[in-house]
């Protein structure tokens, strides 16, 4: 046990430091990304939600950007993400958030696109669940896409910060899930989910980060995994996730095509874009069907 916990803190602080050299990366390459990046219609809103324990300036690099990429983003209001203690505090957190998310449909007469980073994923699935008309799409960072049986696919020291905010166990938030009367691990249905991970993730389990294949069939919207070589705690700035993410909302609803990065690569990049985009898609999909990376 101790040497699973040190092992670890050794990934969470190399993710760390990572992700320092990703905010590093956007600042240098941003003047380009802006120039390559698809780009929004000044109209559409954006709400973005922190991972756990991620305040809610952690994502305004990424709200910058899209502002500057033509779209209206903005954070979900909420402040510091501090998880929840129950399913009773779900509901409280999703009644607020509908609330922030019918308040900003209204107010630019659209629906809403969200984008969570970790926790903050699992929170914008549910409220895609919930007001299904109010959300445009979800694109989660790093998010578990369903949930396992224990807490070894979450890291360890994470699980600690995770008991000592809510006074509960992964174990037991995980038996409370499964016990519950929502299923938080399938996908909103109707609504078209992309779920960008990476198997070098030092908080949450590759595994788990994936939309599960058996999600990834259903026909009444698009759903998609793109894998790119990042950290965990970067997504939200790492300049390979933002060119994803700029794709991903700029695309079509009813004529969804998957994700390909070499559609922002000349020459040699292309060669280096199959390493940092390992499973990159290669095929079109027809209107709603789901893909897969």
């Amino acid at each position: 046990m101790a040497f699973h916990t040190g092992l670890d803190l050794l990934r969470l602080q190399g993710d760390v430091l990572w992700a320092g050299g990703e905010f590093a990366a956007k600042i240098i390459s941003e003047p380009l990304l802006r120039m390559i990046v698809r780009k929004g219609d000044g109209k559409t809103p954006v709400m973005t939600l922190p991972g756990f324990t991620g305040p809610e300036f952690s994502l305004q690099p990424l709200n910058q950007f899209l502002r500057d990429t033509g779209y209206v983003a903005q954070s979900w209001g909420l402040g510091t993400n501090r998880g929840i203690r129950d399913m009773d505090h779900m509901e409280e957190i999703a009644a607020k958030l509908g609330d922030r998310l019918r308040e900003i449909a209204d107010q630019h007469g659209r629906p809403v696109a969200l984008i969570g980073q970790s926790l903050g994923g699992v929170f914008a699935r549910e409220l895609a669940r919930r007001f299904p008309k109010d959300v445009d799409r979800v694109i989660t960072l790093g998010s578990p896409a369903h949930f396992g049986e224990t807490d070894r696919e979450v890291n360890a020291l994470v699980a600690r910060v995770m008991r000592f905010y809510t006074g509960r166990s992964v174990d037991d938030h995980l038996r409370e899930v499964k016990n519950g009367k929502f299923n938080i691990s399938e996908p909103p249905p109707g609504v078209p989910l992309v779920s960008i991970y990476s198997v070098y993730d030092g908080v949450a389990h590759p595994a788990t980060t994936k939309i599960p294949e058996r999600y990834l069939k259903a026909k009444d919207a698009p759903r998609e995994n793109i894998e790119i070589v990042c950290s965990h705690c970067g997504m939200g700035v790492n300049p390979l996730v933002l060119i994803a993410i700029a794709d991903r909302l700029a695309e079509k609803r009813e004529d969804w095509v998957p994700f390909d990065p070499l559609n922002y690569a000349v020459g040699p990049v292309r060669v280096l874009s199959r390493w940092f985009y390992p499973s990159r898609l290669k095929t079109r999909a027809a209107p709603g069907v789901a893909v897969q990376a």
